[in-house]
């Protein structure tokens, strides 16, 4: 794969382009053991955050009712010995459960622009942070990240999804040689 130029990207505050998103458990007597699960099923469907390092930082499950969600947003692991740093793209409806943070981008952006912002996010805050110097939200807000930007200085979204777009599918070709090769 040939490399991307990036010397006309731009340099984008965290905190300028994406706000935190303050999601509460509704459940007044809330009790992490009778109220998640470990296991996704009819009654614990809807996916929780926490201090998760894999599984796109889905650690539990609880009940939709339970939880104040949101979709089409970026998991930020604030905490945790191996997990703190990390950024998922939480395409579909989440929850939080504690030691992560929701993050939504100020413009409504597609799934696979939202993938390529989790990388570069992840790329520039994971060694910055640790157990000791959490990823607060008031401290990743401040980080500068470089993205392309379009011809009036802001974000160039569309770029950002048709370059994952282009990954996706030469990682599909690929599966498809691979598969068709042992069968």
């Amino acid at each position: 794969m040939t490399k991307i130029d990036i010397s006309s990207w731009g340099m984008f505050v965290i905190g300028d382009i994406m706000n935190k998103l303050d999601l509460k458990i509704k459940k007044e007597d809330f009790d992490k053991r009778l109220d998640t699960s470990l296991e996704k099923n009819e009654e614990f469907s809807l996916p929780l955050i926490n201090a998760k390092d894999g599984n796109n930082g889905i650690m539990y499950y609880g009940r939709k009712d339970d939880f104040e969600s949101e979709e089409m947003c970026l998991d930020i692991v604030q905490n945790g010995a191996v997990a703190t740093g990390n950024v998922y793209a939480q395409i579909q409806r989440t929850g939080v459960l504690w030691d992560a943070y929701l993050v939504k981008p100020n413009d409504k952006i597609s799934k696979y622009a939202l993938l390529f912002l989790s990388l570069i996010v992840q790329k520039s805050i994971k060694k910055k942070f640790n157990y000791d110097n959490k990823a607060i939200w008031d401290k990743v807000k401040l980080e500068v990240i470089p993205l392309p930007q379009d011809k009036t200085g802001k974000p160039d979204w569309g770029y950002m999804d048709l370059y994952m777009r282009s990954i996706e599918k030469k990682a599909k070709k690929t599966v498809e040689s691979l598969i068709s090769i042992i069968e």
